[in-house]
């Protein structure tokens, strides 16, 4: 138990948020050059096992996870524009990694070679199987059953789609939109909500301004009375982001291309053969 407890504190120790883009930079460069040299040693194995090319491949996600998360992370909450733009950045560079290994070739023969091995296989608890299992599906609907060219193209396909949603992110966090109401249309709001809020004359008419930032746009909707306040509050918070639909209109088509590549005949094909419904029919 003691040994337990300890983990835990030093997994909470390693919870730092306090990252500058120069620490950002670095623990990318960290991951993904531990990352390669983890997957040379596992392309690199002659009688591939669960313990010399399963278990290293978990074992990197696991320990790299926590500063994954943290320095992804920081892009939607620091009040540094850097520090933002570093960590949307850092998951760029992380994404294009993650695509990169789940398009190696090599790695992907020895966790086959472990997944058809029977004898190694029927060695394992159930635990153990179901991470081969769904090691072995992953590299398969990353492409890796194509050929050379198909691959290359489903790569392609995938880089794309990455940068497409990072600068989908990147525009809902950067961009706020911001409404005027009167003190009436806002009825139902808590005094301390009107402290120190910006005001603007509109035809002589004093008015407040209500951001789409969730400090105003929570309270708004769910304290304002008036309906009509709510929804005009919500249209603006919902059509915020205009140079987002084409971002989205090219991704919608990319997500096809991919599935139908992999012989999928729609995304919603592809996205729910690992959910419980399986099927589009299903759902």
């Amino acid at each position: 138990m003691a040994s337990r407890l300890q983990q835990l504190a030093k997994s909470a120790a390693a919870l730092n948020f306090q990252r500058t883009p120069i620490d950002i930079a670095a623990t990318v460069r960290n991951i993904i050059s531990s990352g390669r040299e983890v997957q040379d040693q596992v392309a690199s194995q002659k009688t591939p096992t669960f313990a010399n090319t399963i278990a290293p491949l978990a074992r990197f996600e696991n320990v790299t996870s926590v500063d994954t998360s943290i320095v992804t992370f920081l892009q939607n909450v620091s009040t540094d524009k850097e520090v933002r733009d570093a960590s949307s950045n850092s998951e760029q560079h992380l994404q294009a990694f993650h695509i990169e290994s789940m398009m190696r070739e090599d790695v992907y023969r020895s966790v086959r070679s472990v997944f058809s091995n029977t004898a190694e296989m029927d060695k394992l608890d159930a635990e153990d199987r179901l991470l081969v299992e769904k090691m072995e599906l992953q590299y398969r609907r990353n492409g890796l059953a194509l050929s050379v060219e198909q691959r290359a193209k489903l790569g392609q396909i995938r880089k794309r789609l990455s940068e497409l949603g990072i600068a989908f992110s990147r525009n809902i966090n950067e961009r706020d939109g911001r409404i005027v109401f009167t003190r009436e249309e806002l009825d139902g709001l808590p005094e301390d909500f009107f402290d120190g809020r910006e005001v603007e004359i509109e035809n002589g008419v004093e008015k407040y301004v209500v951001t789409t930032k969730y400090p105003d746009l929570v309270p708004a909707m769910q304290y304002s009375k008036r309906e009509g306040t709510r929804r005009r509050l919500l249209e603006v918070e919902e059509t915020r982001c205009p140079q987002n639909i084409p971002l989205l209109e090219e991704a919608i088509k990319l997500r096809l291309q991919a599935a139908q590549l992999l012989g999928y005949s729609t995304h919603a094909e592809f996205v729910l053969e690992e959910n419980m419904a399986k099927t589009p029919t299903a759902v």
